[in-house]
């Protein structure tokens, strides 16, 4: 379920002015609205320090907090007017809004192999984002500019002494820009869509290719921004782009018709000219931007394999460097801590079900990586290859006398392995392949466009991490994109409103792996169809 704010709704007095009331969420033959959540302050606005705590209580009797204009994307000055207000107070201009995350899960208490996809989590939160003088006969006039945040309705209210005397509200529209408009076969469009709100609908869009779905489009955890990029397909000519709003993941196309309070929300249309086919562009791997993905260091507690309990050793510490790498990366590990004599390090992986669904009986892999002595002053160094295998977050155990004193995490990254052949026939068959593919919800595979046409999903699960697709040259002589996106893949417990195993364009910015050290990349290839 979605969760939404109480308040964030609306009403037009008869003179134009929009006033933020509490309206009952519509429903409507396409879709139903969440429930609300609890207030809290916003990290990303500035705040006044001096000003008191914002009471949540609300008094009986607001006055109307009039704003112009109501409407206006992020950046818009707002001039916020009102009257019959404590004479001669300062009052903390208060814009509501919410926090957006994913909920994700174990699969099972005590094997926490997996991950699982559940819902978007929006909870209310209020924060200043300036201050406002009332006058001594009680008027005042404030001005600000509307944040770059999720769009749609927010209430804003005036508070004095933390106590709110004033509502009024604004809804903040969204906008597009991309660029560039025209480019050869294989040029990247870069896409910025700010306003997109947390309600179902307002808050997912997907993008159309010459009428093709290509992907969808999220802001969940990046407070209504999205920021996207994609490959412009052929034939040489022009090609429309659309950005319809989206619920399930995929384009409303009578948006403006069918749905009773999201007939505002106008896709964005764009034509892209091709200029020129220069052949098929060199593959390359695009990873998330590293900002976005959360830092995971040794000792950190994560949801990975484990050999089961730790003996509680606190002298014994470990360090691993590097923490990430494709299989076969070379890492080293040191450990202080420990007893003179014989040690074990442990590569734990694994595989909780085969593609039908079925329990593996072997789970728990547990392949020796190597085995050291430590010296009287209880220190290890060995230097050790990372299997090939599953991909995503593993741990190497140490084992001293039968007992793991020790884990520290390493992440397997994918690996682009093969596309062959580049140069084909139309009907021929090609194969493209990745490895390091994991297992759980979030990476156990990936979508795949052909030419920004969305056709299908692949899944390395019960392969060891390898995900080969052989698929079918079509088209005309020419370039033809392959991209393969990251995905969420639907394994019976995610929430509406989203469709699953579709390709997440918004990957790199806004995946709900991101938050848990999650590093799934795109794969940009591309074929030559021959006569």
């Amino acid at each position: 379920m979605i969760h939404v704010p109480r308040s964030l709704s609306s009403t037009a007095t008869s003179s134009g002015t929009l006033v933020i009331g509490l309206l009952a969420l519509l429903v409507s033959a396409c879709g139903v609205a969440g429930e609300p959540a609890a207030n809290k302050v916003p990290e990303t606005m500035a705040a006044n320090p001096a000003a008191p705590p914002v009471s949540s209580a609300t008094p009986a009797l607001l006055r109307l907090l009039k704003t112009s204009p109501e409407r206006g994307p992020a950046g818009t000055s707002i001039t916020l007017t009102g009257a019959g207000l404590p004479p001669g107070k300062a009052a903390d201009i208060i814009w509501v809004t919410v926090d957006g995350s994913y909920d994700t899960t174990d699969s099972k208490p005590g094997q926490p192999l997996g991950l699982e996809y559940r819902r978007q989590v929006f909870s209310e939160k209020r924060g200043s984002v300036g201050l406002a003088s009332i006058s001594t006969d009680g008027l005042v006039t404030a001005a600000f500019a509307a944040p770059e945040d999720y769009g749609e309705l927010h209430d804003i209210y005036l508070a004095v002494d933390g106590q709110d005397v004033a509502k009024g509200g604004f809804r903040l529209m969204r906008s597009f820009t991309m660029n560039p408009l025209e480019g050869s076969v294989g040029t990247v469009i870069k896409v910025k869509v700010t306003g997109l709100g947390w309600k179902p609908f307002e808050s997912t869009a997907a993008l159309r290719w010459d009428n093709r779905y290509t992907g969808f489009i999220t802001a969940v955890t990046t407070r209504g921004t999205a920021v996207f990029q994609f490959r412009a397909a052929g034939p040489v000519g022009k090609h429309y782009i659309s950005i319809d709003s989206a619920s399930h993941a995929l384009p409303f196309l009578n948006i403006t018709t069918g749905g009773s309070s999201t007939r505002h929300l106008l896709p964005f249309e764009v034509v892209f000219t091709v200029t020129a086919d220069n052949g098929p562009p060199e593959a390359r791997v695009e990873w998330p931007d590293p900002a976005r993905v959360a830092e995971i260091g040794n000792g950190r507690t994560l949801r990975i394999p484990t050999m089961g309990e730790v003996v509680s050793a606190p002298a014994v510490s470990p360090d691993l460097s590097p923490t990430s790498g494709p299989a076969l990366t070379r890492a080293t590990v040191r450990v202080r801590g420990l007893s003179p004599g014989p040690v074990e390090l442990v590569w734990l992986t694994g595989r909780q079900y085969d593609s039908a669904g079925n329990p593996v009986p072997a789970w728990l892999e547990a392949p020796r990586l190597a085995s050291v002595t430590a010296g009287r002053d209880g220190r290890i160094e060995a230097t050790v290859t990372i299997p090939e295998g599953v991909g995503g977050w593993r741990v190497i155990a140490v084992v001293q006398n039968g007992r793991t004193l020790a884990e520290v995490p390493f992440y397997v990254e994918q690996s682009l392995a093969t596309t062959a052949p580049v140069r084909v026939k139309a009907g021929e068959k090609f194969t493209v392949s990745f490895r390091g593919g994991g297992w759980t919800e979030l990476d156990n595979g990936a979508a795949v466009t052909y030419d920004n046409a969305y056709i299908g999903y692949v899944c390395g699960y019960a392969n060891n991490g390898d995900t080969p697709v052989e698929l079918v040259a079509t088209g005309g002589p020419g370039t033809h994109l392959v991209d393969i996106y990251p995905y969420i893949f639907d394994g019976g417990h995610g929430d509406w409103p989203w469709q699953y195993n579709l390709p997440q364009l918004t990957f790199a910015q806004d995946h709900p792996g991101l938050p848990l050290g999650y590093r799934l990349p795109a794969y940009r290839l591309a074929i030559e169809v021959v006569p």
